[in-house]
């Protein structure tokens, strides 16, 4: 049995960073029972909040969506590098307060052991842009409005998922730990939500492509 979480984000979102280490966490303490996917997402939104918020309006207006292809650039060498490539570029652009450069990035790339050539050839690729317009739809079809969302599925329940919003480590680890136990309270969960931010979602509408 395989827990699959999604989580939606906004990487210049502290609270999304905050969720991302909650989610990896998770990940590492369940091992191989767990399939993590970051899916990126940008609306007018999450423009507004950046253009507003005083510790990055500064910044270029284009940085949201350059982190997003970083990040998918650095996905194409592996799920796993992706992510930490992203985590790595947050803590460095919100915690440490680093300026965006190309030296920044190529830097993070290689000590999360990316192929630097090849991710300085994917960065701006059609191939980014479109792997960021797949993750858009998905964004759409699942009527994601708010950053650090999670989506999880188990796979030996067939098209029903369940959407949480503002989540803890105990809350979730304890919720992904029952569910592996027994497939019918993941199941019961999807079909009779006992909270309000709990909703069910068919999986069959999951594309990435």
């Amino acid at each position: 049995m395989v827990l699959e979480i999604y989580l939606f984000v906004d990487p210049l979102n502290r609270h999304c960073y905050d969720a991302e280490k909650t989610i990896e966490r998770i990940s590492q303490k369940l091992n191989k029972q767990i399939s993590v996917r970051f899916v990126s997402m940008l609306n007018i939104k999450i423009l507004h909040d950046f253009s507003m918020n005083k510790h990055l309006s500064h910044l270029d207006q284009n940085l949201p969506y350059d982190t997003i292809l970083d990040f998918k650039a650095a996905s194409f060498q592996g799920k796993k590098f992706g992510r930490h490539f992203l985590m790595d570029l947050q803590k460095e652009l919100l915690i440490n307060e680093e300026p965006y450069t190309d030296d920044l990035v190529y830097k993070l790339a290689e000590r999360n052991g990316l192929d630097i050539e090849m991710f300085k050839d994917d960065r701006r690729s059609d191939l980014a842009e479109k792997m960021f317009k797949c993750d858009q739809r998905v964004v759409h079809e699942m009527d994601i409005t708010d950053p650090s969302t999670t989506v999880l599925f188990n796979s030996h329940v067939d098209d029903c998922g369940i959407r949480v919003k503002d989540f803890d480590y105990n809350s979730l680890f304890g919720f992904c730990a029952k569910s592996l136990g027994s497939a019918a309270h993941f199941e019961q969960a999807s079909k009779k939500p006992s909270k309000p931010n709990t909703v069910q979602y068919p999986k069959s509408n999951l594309r990435f492509n």
